[in-house]
C-alpha cells in the first residue's frame, strides 16, 4: 500500500507547451501487487488540479480563453521493471520501470468570470446542442525508479502521462458560434463566454472561425514521488537446539 505526492499539468489549446507555473497539485493512494520481480499490478486513485490561459502565448493572447478544473481519476495500470526488484538474494534494491494501463476521470473545466466561478460545459461554448460528458477514459503512460529503503518501505519517483479521448478538457475543441445565435439560443454570458475576445475590445469573431486546433489533442500528466509499504511474508525458523 502506498500514497503518491507530487504535482500535475495539462497540454491542449490553451498550453501548446508546458507551463511549469500552471502545475497544481495531486496526490492520491495506491494498491500494488507483485506477480514476480518483473511486473506487477497497481490500482490508484488520485486527485490533480490543472489549468491553462491564452495570457501565457503572445500569439494566442486576443483569443483570451482560460479554465481550470479538478480531475478525479481511478487508474489500473501494470509496470515493467527492468531489473528484478524485491527483497530476495538475487534482486535488486532499484529498478527503472516503465508503466502502461487504463483509467477513467472526471473533470468539468470552469472560469473566472463576471461575479464567480462558471461551468463551461453548462454555456455551450461552440453552440454545442448537446453537452459533452465529464466522464472519460484515457491510458496512462509513464516512467520512473524505485528503490527500497529497506525489507518493507518502498520509495520512487515518476512521470506519467494521460492520453485522453476527449479534445474538450480545456472547453475548446472546434469553431466560433455566431454571436448573435448564441446569444439568442443561451444568453448574454453564454455569448461573452463563447466570445471572450470581446472582453479585450474586439469585436466578435465570424462564427465558423476556427477555435481550437482539433489536431492538437489534450493531455494531463502527473510528476511526483511515490512512498510505499510492502506486505512480506513472516519467515519462519526451526530451532534445532
Amino acid at each position: 500500500m502506498g500514497i503518491f505526492l507530487g504535482g500535475s499539468n495539462y497540454h491542449g489549446d490553451l498550453a501548446p507547451e508546458i507551463v511549469w507555473r500552471n502545475t497544481g497539485a495531486a496526490f492520491g493512494p495506491f494498491f500494488r501487487y507483485n506477480f514476480n520481480p518483473y511486473v506487477c499490478y497497481r490500482v490508484q486513485a488520485t486527485y490533480a488540479s490543472i489549468r491553462g490561459a491564452d495570457s501565457n502565448y503572445a500569439p494566442q493572447a486576443s483569443r483570451n480563453l482560460d479554465f481550470h478544473s479538478d480531475v478525479i481519476e481511478a487508474a489500473q495500470t501494470f509496470e515493467f521493471n527492468f531489473h528484478r526488484f524485491g527483497v530476495n538474494v538475487l534482486d535488486k534494491n532499484f529498478t527503472p520501470y516503465l508503466s502502461l494501463g487504463l483509467s477513467v476521470f472526471y473533470f468539468n473545466p470552469k472560469t473566472d468570470y463576471g461575479v464567480g466561478k462558471q461551468v463551461l460545459r453548462n454555456h455551450h461554448t461552440e453552440g454545442q446542442k448537446r453537452s459533452y460528458s465529464t466522464l472519460q477514459v484515457a491510458v496512462p503512460i509513464g516512467l520512473g525508479i524505485k528503490y527500497n529503503l529497506s525489507r518493507n518501505w518502498v520509495v520512487g519517483m515518476e512521470a506519467v502521462w494521460r492520453k485522453t479521448f476527449t479534445d474538450y478538457l480545456d472547453d475548446v475543441k472546434g469553431s466560433y458560434p455566431d454571436y448573435k445565435q448564441q446569444k439568442d439560443q443561451y444568453g448574454d454570458l453564454s455569448a461573452e463566454l463563447s466570445h471572450r475576445e470581446t472582453a479585450t475590445g474586439l469585436k466578435p469573431f465570424r462564427g465558423g472561425t476556427q477555435r481550437g486546433e482539433q489536431s492538437l489533442k489534450d493531455w494531463y500528466f502527473f510528476l511526483g514521488f511515490t512512498l510505499s509499504y510492502r506486505f512480506t511474508p513472516v519467515i519462519c525458523r526451526l530451532n534445532n537446539g
